[in-house]
């Protein structure tokens, strides 16, 4: 378990890397946010699909509505990751970032800077599956469904 190569923060783990963001919300944010994120609400998993490299993401509101906790776990590189979200889902971060205090868009020249700003390292990162990418766990369900097919034919 060690911290990303330069300026990053975050621990990487084998293939696996961890971001934690802990932002202010605007007045009313809170509110918002449950209305947005509730369930069946968001576009959820679907969206998150199109970047290819989340493992999972949570997003917790707390201290009295005051603050939103971003938590994930990816593939790959940190730069490369936000480049995804800017590229293939950023209207569904607009949706939620956009009740961060100072968020200036996904957009902006600035993002990255902006993320940093609100970035820590955790102190502990597991993951069963260091090594595994999101592209290697589906290929390998693949694999095993298609055995499944073949297994249950042959016992029946």
């Amino acid at each position: 378990m060690s911290n990303q190569s330069g300026a990053r923060p975050g621990l990487k783990l084998g293939r696996l890397n961890e971001m934690t963001l802990i932002m202010p919300l605007k007045p009313g944010g809170a509110e918002r946010l449950r209305k947005k994120l509730g369930p069946d609400k968001f576009p959820g998993s679907w969206a998150l699909d199109r970047v290819g490299t989340v493992h999972d993401l949570r997003y917790v509101i707390f201290d009295n509505d005051t603050r939103l906790l971003f938590a994930s776990t990816y593939d790959g590189d940190w730069d490369a990751y936000i480049n995804d979200f800017v590229a293939k889902i950023p209207d569904e971060i607009e949706a939620v970032f956009g009740e961060v205090q100072d968020f200036r868009g996904i957009r902006s020249p600035n993002i990255k800077d902006d993320i940093v700003k609100y970035q820590i390292s955790s102190l502990y990162f597991y993951s069963a599956y260091p090594n595994a990418s999101v592209r290697d766990v589906r290929k390998a369900l693949k694999v095993k469904g298609g055995l499944d097919v073949i297994l249950d034919e042959a016992t029946s």
